[in-house]
């Protein structure tokens, strides 16, 4: 029942595939923008901490769009609750991480910077999921 109100529709087949390419296309395009812009159209206007921490954030959302695309090849094949927790946690927990490490860069907002470990948090969730899934998996023609 609890995994049914987390996921709703998105735990199943082309849905879940749909959302995993969703997520890895908002992360991947807004980790380009930011790197792009951090690493061409900051300097001088922020502290290079701050820029810093924009890079950082555009990396995480790069890495995770991509752990993303292969998680949607794979829950292609081969679906299952661990993977939508995976996906949830790749997804949101990247596009929290590096949200709130722009958000603090350009705000220089203090309490911005205690969100950060709540994306990290769901991205180590992701992949604890992942790793789950790999220790429970069982192929389909095996007996």
């Amino acid at each position: 029942m609890a995994a049914r109100l987390i996921c709703g529709r998105f735990c199943h087949g082309s849905d879940m595939v749909r959302g995993y390419l969703l997520g890895a296309g908002l992360n991947g395009a807004l980790g380009v923008a930011m790197g792009a812009w951090a690493g061409h159209g900051l300097e001088g206007t922020l502290p290079e901490v701050a820029i810093e921490w924009i890079k950082t954030g555009s990396s995480y959302q790069l890495w995770h769009a991509g752990a993303l695309l292969g998680l949607a090849a794979i829950a292609a094949l081969h679906s299952t609750r661990l993977f939508t927790l995976a996906g949830w946690g790749f997804g949101a927990g990247a596009m929290i991480f590096a949200g709130a490490l722009y958000f603090y860069a350009l705000s220089g907002l203090g309490w911005v910077a205690a969100i950060v470990p709540v994306g990290g948090l769901l991205m180590i969730g992701g992949w604890v999921a992942v790793i789950l899934a790999a220790l429970l998996y069982r192929r389909k023609d095996a007996k």
